[in-house]
């Protein structure tokens, strides 16, 4: 079977389309890129963003979950405000409506993987294998000592209804039917360079962060925990008496000349301790088992703008952390340098969604 062939992998629909649109909705955001290929040259098209919360009569920042409706308005919104022409798109799953982890499967080189995947499937999977499309692959080991009857698969699954959900948001918006795949791996593709075998990346988004471990662009440990820009935005309202609104136009905002910086610096690092500890265990846990240094890692998300993170992160990690820059894979205008690579942490999940395309 072809790598993940319904979820991960490369678009295979008779050709590289002209222009094609990565979609990513999160739950404090939506985001499009699109992308298109001008002599060869994969270049940058448009972009764009909305923030959630005003849908559901919320503040700007807040983690919403958007009635059909509310959620088609915003997508016709993003998508009429950034001015997307391209009818082809690739859909990033979130994480939420989806499920991925590594399993390691004793069995010999001869044996059939599909049934003992199920069973293993069946384990993990906290859904009933009815209730998903289920997908996997066998991907390479990289401990010290290779063990033959140890097969490592990755296995990747998405809600149906979720699956459904999206089909008919992406209809609606008058798109073709999208392939799809799972933020993560999104991500992992935006941020792969062939310059380096393992890599990590920390996705800080709005209610949780993420740790990926990649291996030559495939993904081998994931570990998850509740901690965001909206979370780090309710401790920084609190500590100065503000409202989430004031607090979350303060954050996005930030001044470090201002005299309220240090305190907002503070509750902000303070909401990410934990996970950040957490992401350092895991970091090294994988090392030790597989013999492996892990020397960079990249920030995304939107929470990775905050200035200062990447030094609270470095300074816990005691690893050289870099911002993640999507744009770099993708022609644009010199003049717009700058501002991509600002915004690049953020659109790091729309970025590889759209490349996907041009593999």
């Amino acid at each position: 079977m072809s790598f993940l062939d319904t979820i991960i992998s490369s678009v295979k629909n008779g050709g590289t389309p002209s222009g094609v649109v990565g979609i990513d909705i999160g739950s404090s955001s939506m985001k499009v890129v699109e992308l298109q290929e001008k002599k060869g040259v994969i270049t940058i098209a448009t972009y764009g963003e909305v923030q959630l919360g005003p849908y559901a009569g919320k503040a700007i920042g807040e983690s919403v979950s958007l009635e059909t409706k509310q959620e088609q308005e915003a997508l016709v919104d993003v998508i009429r405000e950034s001015s997307v022409s391209a009818r082809n798109a690739v859909f990033s799953m979130p994480l939420s409506s989806s499920f991925v982890t590594n399993v390691t499967i004793n069995a010999d080189e001869d044996a059939d993987l599909s049934s003992l995947v199920r069973v293993e499937a069946r384990k993990v999977i906290p859904a009933s294998l009815s209730e998903v499309t289920l997908d996997w692959a066998e991907v390479e080991s990289n401990t010290e000592e290779e063990v033959s009857d140890k097969r490592n698969i990755l296995i990747a699954s998405i809600q149906n209804a979720a699956l459904e959900r999206f089909n008919v948001l992406m209809q609606f918006a008058g798109m073709n039917k999208p392939p799809t795949e799972i933020e993560c791996f999104s991500t992992i593709r935006s941020v792969h360079s062939d310059d380096e075998e393992n890599v990590a990346i920390v996705d800080i988004g709005a209610v949780s962060s993420k740790l990926y471990i990649s291996r030559k662009g495939l993904l081998m440990r994931m570990y998850r925990i509740r901690a965001g820009g909206m979370i780090a935005t309710e401790n920084i309202a609190e500590e100065l008496h503000l409202s989430f609104a004031e607090a979350e136009a303060m954050k996005c905002s930030a001044d470090k000349n201002d005299d309220r910086f240090a305190t907002m610096k503070k509750a902000h690092d303070h909401s990410y301790d934990r996970a950040f500890r957490e992401f350092n265990q895991v970091l090294t846990e994988y090392e030790n088992r597989t013999g492996v240094k892990v020397s960079t890692v990249y920030l995304a998300g939107g929470g990775a703008l905050f200035p200062g993170i990447a030094g609270h992160l470095r300074s816990v990690l005691d690893r050289e952390v870099v911002a993640a820059d999507p744009f770099s894979k993708v022609a644009y205008p010199a003049f717009m340098e700058d501002t991509m690579r600002s915004i690049g942490p953020s659109f790091t999940v729309a970025v590889g969604a759209a490349l996907r395309a041009f593999e």
